[in-house]
């Protein structure tokens, strides 16, 4: 898996930012194969506009990673077109999302058929 994180300054691009992140991932026995971090209001940056991003999900889509460990959701996706493209996305790849802090899984919260990931997994 990868993470990805889009954070509003340098000063929080931190290895602090990410360890309950990398701790989640760690106590879910994933191994992180990349992880990148976009500077930006997450809110206000659409995710076009949010190169590392990109660059999490090619690394998904080329089979590198199987899905993405982000802080909170909305780094993926804030606007409408951005949750419909992403959700294309991952019906189009079979990919995963998962996050520490967000407690609803993914299926119920954006209507996809996409659960959690089990354990051990890239």
């Amino acid at each position: 898996m990868v993470i990805y994180a889009c954070l509003p300054s340098r000063a929080l691009a931190t290895e602090a930012a990410l360890t309950g992140v990398r701790r989640f991932a760690s106590d879910m026995q994933w191994e992180p194969v990349g992880t990148f971090i976009d500077i930006g209001q997450p809110l206000a940056l659409p995710a076009t506009q949010r190169p590392e991003r990109t660059k999490a999900l090619e690394m998904v889509e080329s089979g590198t990673a199987r899905g993405i460990v982000v802080p909170t959701y909305v780094m993926l996706w804030h606007f409408p077109s951005d949750l419909e493209a992403f959700t294309a996305w991952q019906d189009k790849t079979g990919s995963w999302v998962s996050s520490p802090w967000n407690t609803v899984a993914l299926d119920e919260r954006i209507g996809t058929g996409r659960l959690r990931p089990s354990r051990a997994v890239s």
